[in-house]
C-alpha cells in the first residue's frame, strides 16, 4: 500500500488501539504529513494509549531531502528543521514518549550510521513494515508498507523494545515454516546475507526493486543467477533523488548487461519539488521476490555502502497470499517502467569503490569501540 493507503489502513487499526502504539521512522518531518501523523498520535494519547516513538538522528540535520552542505534548498532546510522541532515539542507536551537514537555526533561525523527502520506496531498485534517515511516528499515517492500479523509481529516488537531500551536485540533466526524478521547493524549484515542466499537459490525468476542498487556482492549474485538461466528483472528509479546515485546507477546498468537481465527505470523524479501525494515521484520501494515463492521487504536498500553503516529490518515471507500480492505489485511496477539505455561510459565506479573502501575502514575502526557499539549497533 502507498502512503495514502497506508495512512488510511493505519487509522482504522489505530482507532481500535487500546494499549500501546509503537512507532519508528528514520525520517519524521514537521511538514503537512508530519503534522497529520502527529495528530494521530496525540489522539491516541488522549484516549489513554501508551505511545512510543523512536526517531533517528538523521532528521536533526536533514529536511525535505536537503543536505546541510547543499547550495540549493537552504531555506527549505532551515524551515524544515524549525517545523520539526516545533512538532516534536508539541508531541512531547501532549504525552508522546520520544526516544532519539543514532545521533549524528559532533560535526555530524556519524550521520551515515542511521537507524533506517520504518515500523508501526498496534497493540503488539498488528505491524506495518516497509519503506515509507513521514514527510511530504516521501509521501510523493512510489513506495509501500505491508500490514502483517501473527508471530512475525513478535519479532518486530522485540526489535522495537530492545531499541527503546538502548541496544537492539539481534534477530538472526530464519524459519521455513512461518514469516520471520531479520535485523542488521554495522558489522552484522544479516539481512544482506539472507537476501544473497535467496538470490543464490533462485531457479527461474528474480524480481528486485530498490531506489539504490550498487555493490559487488549484490550485482555479482544477480549476474551469477542470470548465467544459470534465471530471468532477472531489476527496477530502479529513472531519476534518483541524489546526484551520486544518478552517477552510480550508470555503472549498475553497464555491469548488468546480460541476455537474462532486464534493467528498468521507474518514471518520476526524486529531486526537489517531487514531494506530495500523486506527484509522480521516483520509486522508493524495496522488494525482492524469488521464483514467485518467497519475498522480502522492509527498510533495506540493496546498496552495500548502506549495509555497512545502517540498522535495518526486513520481513521474509513464503505466505502464498502475501507473495501473490507482492508479485502483483512487482508486475505493475515493471509494467510502469521502461528499459533504460546502457551508457557508453560509467565514471561512478571509481567514486563508489573509493567511498565503499572508506566506509568499510571507518566502520571497522568504530566497531572496536565498545561505547560506540552500544549506541550505534
Amino acid at each position: 500500500m502507498g502512503a495514502e493507503s497506508f495512512i488510511d489502513a493505519l487509522r482504522a487499526d489505530v482507532a481500535a488501539c487500546t494499549r500501546s502504539l509503537r512507532v519508528q521512522f528514520s525520517t519524521f518531518e514537521g511538514d503537512e504529513a508530519g503534522q497529520a501523523f502527529g495528530d494521530l498520535l496525540i489522539d491516541r494519547v488522549d484516549a489513554g494509549v501508551e505511545v512510543q516513538v523512536i526517531l533517528d538522528g538523521y532528521s536533526e540535520f536533514i529536511a525535505d531531502d536537503v543536505y546541510p552542505f547543499a547550495i540549493r534548498g537552504r531555506g527549505a532546510l532551515t524551515a524544515g528543521k524549525h517545523h520539526r522541532v516545533e512538532l516534536l515539542e508539541r508531541l512531547e507536551s501532549a504525552g508522546v514518549s520520544i526516544r532519539r537514537v543514532n545521533p549524528p555526533g559532533r560535526f555530524a561525523r556519524y550521520f551515515a550510521f542511521r537507524d533506517h527502520k520504518k515500523v508501526v506496531v498496534v497493540d503488539d498485534h498488528v505491524a506495518y513494515v516497509g519503506g515509507i517515511n513521514i514527510s511530504d516528499h516521501n509521501y510523493g515517492w512510489h513506495d509501500f508498507m505491508v500490514r502483517v500479523d501473527g508471530p512475525v509481529v513478535d519479532d518486530v516488537v522485540d526489535d522495537f523494545t530492545s531499541t527503546w531500551a538502548g541496544q537492539t536485540m539481534a534477530l538472526t533466526q530464519r524459519h521455513d515454516d512461518r514469516d520471520f524478521v531479520l535485523n542488521q547493524c554495522p558489522g552484522r549484515p544479516t539481512v544482506v546475507d539472507a537476501t544473497l542466499d535467496l538470490i543464490a537459490g533462485a531457479r527461474t525468476r528474480i524480481f528486485m526493486e530498490s531506489p539504490y542498487l550498487c555493490g559487488d556482492r549484490v550485482e555479482t549474485a544477480l549476474l551469477d543467477a542470470a548465467i544459470r538461466g534465471v530471468r532477472v528483472v531489476v527496477v530502479t528509479p529513472s531519476n534518483p533523488n541524489h546526484l551520486h546515485n544518478r552517477v552510480w546507477v550508470r555503472k549498475l546498468r553497464r555491469r548488468l548487461r546480460h541476455a537474462n537481465i532486464e534493467v528498468l527505470g521507474y518514471p518520476g523524479s526524486g529531486g526537489p519539488g517531487s514531494g506530495g501525494p500523486g506527484s509522480g515521484g521516483m520509486t522508493h520501494a524495496k522488494l525482492l521476490i524469488v521464483d514467485d515463492a518467497v519475498a522480502t521487504f522492509g527498510s533495506l536498500n540493496s546498496q552495500e555502502i548502506e549495509s555497512l553503516t545502517q540498522k535495518e529490518l526486513n520481513v521474509f515471507t513464503r505466505d502464498p497470499d502475501l507473495v501473490s500480492e507482492l508479485c502483483a505489485l512487482a508486475n505493475a511496477d515493471a509494467a510502469a517502467s521502461q528499459p533504460v539505455p546502457i551508457p557508453r561510459t560509467a565514471f561512478g565506479w571509481f567514486t563508489y569503490r573509493s567511498l565503499h573502501w572508506f566506509a568499510r575502514a571507518w566502520t571497522n575502526r568504530l566497531l572496536r569501540r565498545a561505547a560506540w557499539r552500544a549506541k550505534y549497533c
